[in-house]
């Protein structure tokens, strides 16, 4: 018999600050110890919230979620643990894709039963960016004090898992730089879109944040085939759009600056070098389909033709697979010694977990370019041993990475998201933008175009003028994070 028996809603309503407070409650057969034990044991069948997966209750542990959309389509999210108290209460710091609180009660009825209270509270913040989102709002406000900064992000999709702490990461950056005096005398506000990990979704993101009074700039964070679609509609509205992931190279023009690593920074040292500890030669070539996996692929070929190896297998899947079996089988029967991995986010996620538990582990060396801090804790012990390289990991042992996490745990706690190269990438991108604004006299591009040729920011990662990179971190995974293991010059600067 079912463990639900009765639910009673609450209509939702504003609380404090305006933030948006939604109470559920329900009437269940089943005990507390009972109910308590299901949370977290990854049924889908029993909703979104107890259907979650969350091995550990202890505070910052990780929750994986999957959101409703109506039917049976789900959207993947995450939680962090914020409390437990067995069998009473669970507090949940929720992330994406949006920002909140969630919280469980169980309390004892005398039938034996358990009633059940959920509390979920969005903040104020959030609920006007999901407004504007659903077309509530026509776009973001700022007042004539500020100065508006664009942010595009993937805050659900594949790519959401790092949406949290690239958010927070550019919190953190607006915060110091409006401690430092603004840039020209006003203080920054952040506008924040989410991309959905969708092309067509960002660029309607990028048209709300694009009608924004004043904006200066936008930082984006996303997948490439998002920034397909919209770099030109930046470069049509005249606002400057600094792109920082990890990306293939493409046409270049002055208003679009690009600072995240290419695949050449990434494979033409680090495959050759896999490759010398293994002592094979056979490479499996895999990933998502579209742009960048499929410029990975075409890098990692002439890398490996290069050095004499050879390729046996090459395999791509559409953005948010699920089923990897297939591709899986391939790389089994290819007999390969490597694979070269560039599965984005959730994708990611799910393809090395079913690696692992194909047992290709124990035989085949991966090396995958997307593979972070943030990507680590999704993994665990599935993970082990993947490589890849970056010009940032949180072992970074410098005294400006040291301050860097130091700040971030203070402003958002012990229970907040790793940072992941991807959110240390867009803290350094705010901060270059405000200090090139500062060094050319104002927020106009000709402005922050000339001062991006002589600004610095002596961030955490290693970055010349404008933030170009000027080596990569070889990173390995391991159980409890990612572990360093050289540094690699970038191909622009390899002789």
């Amino acid at each position: 018999m079912s463990p639900w028996v009765e639910s009673k809603s609450a209509a939702p309503r504003r609380g404090l600050m305006g933030e948006l407070v939604l109470n559920n409650e329900l009437r269940l057969e089943a005990c507390p110890s009972e109910l308590f034990a299901l949370f977290g044991q990854g049924d889908a069948a029993i909703g979104w919230l107890f259907g979650s997966e969350a091995p550990l209750l202890t505070p910052g542990a990780l929750v994986r979620l999957a959101l409703p959309l109506g039917g049976l389509a789900r959207s993947p999210g995450t939680a962090r643990v914020l409390s437990c108290q067995p069998n009473r209460r669970i507090d949940l710091m929720h992330e994406t894709p949006w920002a909140g609180r969630v919280v469980c009660r169980f309390d004892p009825l005398d039938s034996g039963g358990t009633r059940l209270r959920v509390r979920v509270t969005i903040d104020d913040l959030e609920v006007a960016r999901l407004g504007a989102e659903l077309g509530l709002l026509d776009g973001y406000e700022t007042g004539l004090w500020e100065v508006p900064l664009g942010l595009l992000i993937s805050l659900s999709g594949p790519a959401g898992i790092l949406g949290r702490s690239t958010a927070n990461c550019a919190q953190l950056a607006v915060e110091e730089v409006n401690a430092d005096g603004g840039v020209t005398g006003r203080a920054v506000r952040l506008v924040v879109g989410d991309d959905s990990t969708d092309p067509g979704v960002g660029a309607i993101a990028m048209r709300r944040l694009c009608r924004t009074p004043g904006l200066a700039a936008v930082i984006g964070m996303h997948s490439s085939a998002t920034y397909a679609v919209t770099a030109p509609m930046a470069v049509a509205e005249g606002i400057p759009y600094l792109y920082t992931p990890t990306s293939e190279p493409t046409t270049e023009h002055p208003l679009l600056v690009r600072f995240g690593e290419t695949p050449m920074d990434q494979l033409h040292r680090a495959l050759p070098r896999m490759a010398a500890q293994t002592g094979g030669s056979r490479w499996f070539l895999a990933g998502n389909d579209y742009s960048w996996p499929r410029a990975v692929g075409a890098t990692a070929r002439a890398v490996i033709e290069r050095m004499d190896g050879h390729i046996a297998g090459e395999g791509y899947l559409p953005l948010g697979s699920q089923n990897f079996e297939p591709l899986l089988a391939a790389i089994q029967r290819s007999g390969v010694d490597h694979v070269v991995s560039s599965f984005v986010g959730q994708d990611h996620v799910g393809f090395q977990r079913d690696f692992a538990a194909y047992g290709l582990r124990d035989s085949i060396r991966t090396f995958a370019p997307l593979m972070d801090d943030a990507v680590v804790e999704h993994l665990g012990e599935s993970g082990e041993g993947t490589w890849n390289a970056l010009g940032y990991f949180v072992a970074l042992d410098t005294s400006e990475n040291r301050g860097f996490l130091r700040r971030y745990s203070d402003r958002f706690g012990s229970c907040s998201p790793p940072v992941s190269a991807a959110a240390e990438g867009v803290y350094e991108a705010i901060h270059t933008w405000a200090r090139s604004c500062r060094a050319g006299g104002g927020v106009e591009p000709t402005a922050l175009l000339s001062g991006l040729r002589r600004s610095t920011f002596n961030g955490p990662r290693c970055c010349t003028r404008g933030g170009s990179l000027k080596s990569l971190l070889l990173g390995e995974a391991t159980r409890s994070g990612v572990r360093v293991l050289d540094e690699l010059p970038a191909a622009t600067q390899a002789s």
